[in-house]
């Protein structure tokens, strides 16, 4: 028996309202409408909810479809994602921990505290007061050590945070205390923050260092979120919808994240793209990791080099200065659309750099190597989990992905986030990732690779010095091996065939070359129903070339297609 959800996400750019109906674990969507979302400084975040679920509902009405919810569900990230305070008692540790289960949590991360963060008690304690935060998340400690050692340190940090814990928005009462450390301090802790704190408590995030477990604290993020809505002034407009729970968007897509990646068997990367940040959501080896980069962090130069004509150079720091002001005007023109595109590209990356970073394996665990792994620690401290030959789907979500055109998402896929091997990209325009988060939470596991929308299959045989050429990319039907037209420095365009799906693409790996299955190891892929097109990228990384970077891109675009072949002739200006 379906039951129809009417589905809210009142998000920092636009508010969306979607009519879908849920039969066991098919998700179905029968019409969505967005306003704009009203500014962040307004007192009423919510103004734009009423206008949305009424358009989408005027539509159905329209169509003659009967919808009357059953359940309404809410996302939110207008005004920003939850902001919080971390703390542990090592900073690659339990810190660390600390950090990631927060940002898994669809929070942001402004400051981490630990014992050897550099500051004195003092400092620390003025740091927290200044803070406008939602919450305190605080680790440390491995189970039944802390008493018994007399290790101490995780209590100091209580400390520093009884005293330097910041007020509530508007409120005299102060942040909660989300409490994932050691089990057995958490009555010297109740001591320490005294009466009148509120602490929640969740299981220890690092009970043995050899081991995360990121859900309880994860949970008590999110769930100390949706309390604070509840009691937030700005969204008291969702009393309009009977006063549903609110969860954090970025909370949300990583639920959906995760979800879909198990079902799938295999490590999944998502990009969100949302106005003014760029969400990396990824789930490798089982680990579950997500970034946030605001996109004002995009350098100048980086963004000259991805540019098509150097004519558009001159308006371009114009145009980075107008959009980091207002991050949700979209582009009107062609010259427009490729500054955006050369600036989203450079988002990307440095998102990228982020999640790196953030997504490596455990510090703190003894760990004996190979040697052959010598000389492969990408992260001073901790291996990063994030090697692209390793993701074989990418997903391109958040607003942008449904105002963009497909050849314009898979650019800023292939410029930005360097994929190499084979790699499926495909958007996700009606926000299903984050309505089957919100759908687990409530007992149902949503079928969402339906719902997603295939973009492109992307060849890209190695990384940096690996790179190869077509002697070793192929398709294989039946017995038969097909060299791609693959070649070295350039990109090309093979639309799929009617009746392809028989078809496999291969990558023949050299030796001492990982492309996904091991060094040495040849890789394949099935080409998937509803792609539409291949693209084979035989470019160096760095992809642009400094003394010819806008003759580089323009060949780029033109093989993809993204712009009309006039404007192309246009920025060439007779140089081609």
């Amino acid at each position: 028996m379906a039951r129809d959800v009417l589905y809210v996400d009142v998000g920092s750019a636009v508010t969306t309202a979607r009519a879908v109906s849920v039969a066991g674990d098919e998700v179905e969507s029968h019409g969505f409408s967005f306003c704009p979302s009203p500014p962040a400084t307004s007192d009423d975040l919510t103004a734009a909810v009423s206008p949305a679920v009424d358009s989408v509902m005027g539509k159905l009405a329209r169509l003659g479809r009967a919808f009357d919810p059953q359940e309404i569900m809410v996302t939110v990230s207008a005004g920003g994602e939850p902001r919080t305070v971390c703390a542990g008692v090592v900073r690659g540790i339990s810190g660390e921990s600390a950090r990631r289960a927060a940002l898994s949590a669809g929070a942001t991360v402004a400051d981490l505290i630990a014992v050897d963060d550099g500051r004195q008690d003092f400092e620390r304690v003025s740091d927290l007061r200044r803070q406008e935060i939602s919450m305190v998340v605080l680790a440390g400690g491995v189970d039944e050590e802390i008493l018994s050692t007399g290790r101490h340190q995780l209590f100091s940090i209580a400390r520093v945070i009884a005293e330097g814990l910041p007020r509530k928005r508007g409120s005299k009462s102060r942040v909660p205390l989300v409490y994932a450390a050691s089990q057995e301090g958490r009555e010297e802790v109740t001591r320490i923050f005294g009466e009148g704190a509120e602490i929640i408590w969740a299981d220890n995030v690092r009970a043995t260092l050899e081991q995360e477990n990121l859900d309880s604290a994860r949970n008590a993020v999110a769930q100390a979120f949706s309390q604070g809505i509840r009691i937030d002034p700005r969204f008291s407009g969702l009393g309009r919808l009977g006063g549903p729970v609110a969860w954090p968007t970025g909370h949300a897509v990583g639920t959906g994240v995760e979800d879909l990646s198990r079902r799938l068997g295999e490590n999944l990367l998502a990009i969100s793209l949302d106005g003014d940040a760029v969400q990396i959501l990824s789930s490798i080896k089982g680990v579950f990791t997500r970034t946030v980069t605001q996109a004002e962090r995009v350098d100048l130069k980086g963004v000259l080099r991805q540019l098509p004509a150097e004519r558009l150079a001159e308006h371009a720091a114009d145009m980075l200065g107008n959009w980091k002001l207002h991050p949700y005007i979209l582009p009107r023109t062609w010259d427009e659309l490729a500054v955006f595109l050369a600036f989203w590209k450079e988002a990307v990356k440095e998102a990228m750099r982020d999640h790196r970073e953030t997504a490596i394996e455990l510090r703190g665990v003894h760990r004996q190597r190979q040697i052959s792994e010598t000389f492969k620690v990408d992260v001073a401290g901790g291996d990063t989990l994030v090697r692209m030959e390793r993701v074989p789907r990418i997903i391109v979500t958040g607003y942008l992905s449904r105002l963009l055109s497909p050849g314009s998402l898979v650019s800023i896929v292939m410029d930005g986030a360097g994929p190499s091997g084979i790699t499926a990209v495909l958007a996700d325009p009606g926000e299903t990732l984050q309505l089957a988060g919100l759908l687990s939470r409530s007992g149902t596991a949503a079928r969402t690779e339906a719902s997603l929308r295939p973009l492109a299959f992307l060849v890209s045989p190695g990384r940096g010095e690996e790179r190869l050429g077509a002697r070793r990319a192929f398709t294989l039907r039946g017995q038969i091996l097909d060299p791609l037209p693959l070649k070295v420095g350039e990109v090309a365009m093979l639309p799929v065939e009617a009746g392809a799906l028989d078809t496999e693409l291969v990558l023949d790996a050299r030796a001492g070359v990982d492309l996904g299955e091991g060094e040495g190891r040849r890789v394949r892929a099935r080409v998937k129903p509803g792609f539409p097109v291949i693209y084979l990228d035989g470019r160096g990384r760095p992809q642009v070339r400094p003394d010819r970077a806008f003759q580089d891109v323009r060949k780029c675009y033109r093989s993809m297609r993204v712009f009309p072949d006039e404007v192309m002739s246009g920025w060439a200006g007779g140089r081609e």
